[in-house]
């Protein structure tokens, strides 16, 4: 019955075979397209009806998931230690200072529409969100909140609106120019390579490179946007200072109320104060951020610190103590881990590490004595010229030095430069006034006392007669005579014979310190040649640094036969040398140094500004732990105290006899002085450097000192009236007794 024959295009044929076959599918054409239909519709009935739902019922939902959050490590800043004097006077101390942030979406006028839909929203639940009504009321209440936080904060910082608002419209303005120049670059149409211009040259290649290189340009260059995007900078998302420095109880004001000042977050930041402003500028120094090439070197030369305190804690010592006593003062800043939204605002804020002060530092510095000191330098620099009875015109000095140090321990009392300068005007100077101290032509940034190396003159000759002792070929007691000249009247001659054309006629060595007589050294080291010279010069020092603790010490120079220089050696060169001239430069520490040595019996001390040093951790002996960096001080070998009783004898009989340099203008009836004058020849036209070197009281030394005066002219006429009025300071502080108490003692 299979195989009958059946009519296809009989439709009640087909209906009845369905009917009878209901399992089988209708392969009609019709039937077909409507399954597949079906097929094809309810995937996209599914993802519609889930976008539907994920948009209107769930949108408001996703308002906090892409609010994410991101956690950063800030630093907190500490306080470095602080720079005492002797006497407890705070020299250099940290100042908290407190700045006001505001999120640039707080302050943007008009408010952002995003950011304040976007704040409103956060404030309702779910179900408040779909609220228009509600939305739009919350919307109002954050305005509100935003007029009412501008205007406490005036009040709390004491500032007016009208400068509140200007100080906002600075930071939009800065805001929007950076908004605009992002997007006139955006819209400027992009260039394509040398090498892209090239490949797409057709118009000499064969029909399939042209087909082939249409097909690379269409597969690799991007499609032209119709719209683009609007431009988010990373300073919309920031905070931007907004008031440089409020008061503590603001500060304290604005953290404790995050409620009231929902945009604005202090930032603390520590400010170097120098509250005796110029005085001992050149020693105590200065703190200064870094530039990227020292930071880079700081981070090279450390390279275990965190690198948060080499990005952020940039400041560093740069002069003076601040520099050389840095490992100590500086401080170790704290941590704080801060939890920000997408946007940059504050979510939650944890310290992790308590920040650590610095230690500080007392020097040895008698801050009464240096007081007195620079103003004492101060005058002299700003005198006019004078001529003394009987003397020859004085000009007034380009600068002017005076050392101070203990002749026992070589802790500097009084360390002077002038011109000076206020250290606090360093910390944020003005193009005007950093421009003046760069010009001034008497360089008030100059540290005369350990980088200004210049001809000694006279004063040397204390180091001559110890070598010429010391060597055994010059008898101390024997007499020369001095003519004015050693062989020719044109040449090395005494500065009496080149003012009055005399000589001093027969002088022993004590006589010849008391009255500066150059032709007795002239002979002297002819006698003994250059060798003792040089080799007592350097036991004594010189050419070497004396390892104060102050940065660049200068070495000065000490010129040597001996071949470490390339210059030749010449008999002139040690005949200058033997009073202080030809190629020799020194310090004024350094000749304070030598002074110091003869009156402690041979010990050459190491100078020394800082007396000791005091952690403030609480943990340490409740924060009182203290300690005294090492000053070695060595017996100069060789040195036998019959030289050196001989070389006091004429240092005090250069103030004491009527015939020494120093008599007329150093001494003083209420204390015996010690010293020698000098006069360093210059040339080139210019007046001579003017020296004062000694010791007080010259009985029972406590106190050596130097005095240079740059370009003064006659060593015991310029500088000498300077050392005396320098020891009846000393005399008045009590810091050394009158004559008639020191006999006593």
């Amino acid at each position: 019955m299979l195989n009958r024959i059946t009519n296809i295009f009989d439709d009640s044929a087909a209906a009845t075979r369905v009917a009878d076959r209901p399992w089988q599918v209708d392969h009609r054409p019709g039937m077909r397209l409507v399954w597949l239909m079906a097929l094809l519709t309810f995937p996209f009935v599914a993802v519609t009806g889930r976008l539907i739902y994920l948009q209107a019922t769930l949108g408001e939902d996703f308002i906090e998931p892409t609010a994410q959050t991101s956690e950063l490590t800030e630093r907190i800043p500490s306080r470095d230690g602080r720079i005492l004097a002797s006497d407890g006077r705070v020299l250099a101390s940290d100042i908290q200072r407190f700045r006001v942030q505001v999120h640039y979406r707080w302050l943007e006028s008009p408010p952002n529409p995003v950011w304040l839909r976007r704040q409103a929203l956060s404030q309702l639940d779910r179900a408040e969100r779909r609220n228009t009504a509600r939305v739009d009321a919350e919307t109002e209440v954050i305005l509100s909140q935003r007029k009412r936080m501008w205007r406490d904060l005036a009040t709390l910082a004491d500032t007016s609106a009208h400068d509140l608002q200007t100080q906002r419209t600075r930071i939009q303005r800065q805001v929007e120019r950076i908004v605009e120049n992002v997007e006139r670059r955006r819209q400027q149409p992009a260039k394509l390579p040398a090498d892209h211009v090239a490949s797409t040259n057709t118009e000499n290649a064969a029909w399939w490179q042209t087909a082939w290189q249409t097909l690379v340009t269409t597969l690799t260059t991007s499609p032209e946007r119709g719209q683009l995007d609007p431009i988010v900078v990373r300073e919309e998302l920031q905070y931007h200072d907004l008031l440089i420095d409020v008061s503590l109880e603001a500060a304290a004001a604005i953290e404790a109320h995050p409620h009231r000042f929902p945009g604005l977050e202090i930032e603390v930041r520590s400010e170097r104060v120098y509250a005796q402003k110029s005085l001992a500028a050149h020693v105590v120094g200065s703190r200064l951020p870094l530039d990227d090439d020292r930071l880079a070197a700081r981070h090279e030369r450390f390279p275990d610190g965190d690198p948060l305190d080499y990005q952020r804690h940039n400041r560093i010592g740069r002069t003076g103590v601040e520099r050389s006593y840095d490992r100590f003062l500086h401080g170790s800043s704290g941590r704080r881990t801060i939890v920000r939204n997408r946007h940059g605002e504050i979510i939650s804020s944890t310290i992790t590490r308590d920040p650590v002060i610095g230690r500080d530092i007392t020097l040895t510095l008698d801050m009464p004595l240096q007081d007195r000191v620079e103003s004492l330098l101060a005058e002299v620099l700003a005198a006019s010229p004078t001529t003394p009875a009987g003397g020859r015109a004085l000009p007034v000095p380009q600068g002017a030095c005076l050392i101070a140090i203990d002749v026992r321990t070589g802790a500097v009392l009084a360390a002077a430069s002038a011109p000076t300068f206020d250290i606090s005007q360093l910390i944020h100077p003005s193009p005007q006034e950093w421009q003046r101290l760069l010009d001034d032509p008497r360089r008030p940034l100059f540290p005369r006392i350990t980088r200004m190396a210049l001809p000694p003159g006279s004063v040397f000759k204390t180091l001559a007669a110890v070598a010429a002792i010391e060597s055994g070929k010059i008898d101390p007691d024997a007499h020369h005579h001095c003519q004015g000249y050693l062989d020719r009247p044109d040449r090395h001659r005494c500065y009496i014979y080149r003012h009055y054309g005399v000589g001093h006629g027969d002088l022993n060595l004590s006589d010849a310190l008391c009255r500066s007589c150059n032709v007795y050294f002239f002979q002297a080291a002819r006698t003994i040649g250059p060798g003792p010279l040089v080799a007592w010069a350097d036991r004594f020092g010189f050419g070497h640094p004396t390892g104060i603790d102050l940065p660049g010490e200068h070495t000065g120079h000490l010129p040597t036969p001996s071949g470490r220089t390339s210059q030749r050696w010449y008999p002139g060169d040690t005949l200058g040398l033997a009073i202080g001239q030809s190629r020799l430069t020194t310090t004024p520490l350094q000749i304070a140094r030598i002074m110091a040595v003869v009156a402690n019996d041979g010990y050459l001390v190491t100078p020394h500004v800082v007396r000791s040093i005091t952690s403030n951790d609480p943990s340490q002996n409740n924060g009182a732990f203290q300690e005294t960096p090492p000053h070695p001080r060595r017996r100069l070998a060789g040195l036998h105290d019959g030289t050196l009783h001989r070389i006091r004898e004429g240092l005090a009989k250069v103030v004491s006899h009527p015939r020494g340099t120093g008599y007329k203008r150093v001494r003083l009836d209420a204390v015996a002085i010690a010293g020698k004058t000098g006069t360093a020849e210059v040339g080139g036209g210019k007046p001579d450097h003017a020296w004062f070197a000694g010791y007080v009281p010259a009985d029972r030394p406590r106190i050596a000192f130097a005095v240079v005066l740059e370009n003064a002219g006659s060593g015991g006429q310029a500088a000498g009236p300077v050392a005396r009025r320098f020891i009846e300071s000393l005399l008045e502080l009590g810091l050394i007794p009158p004559r008639q108490l020191a006999n006593r003692d």
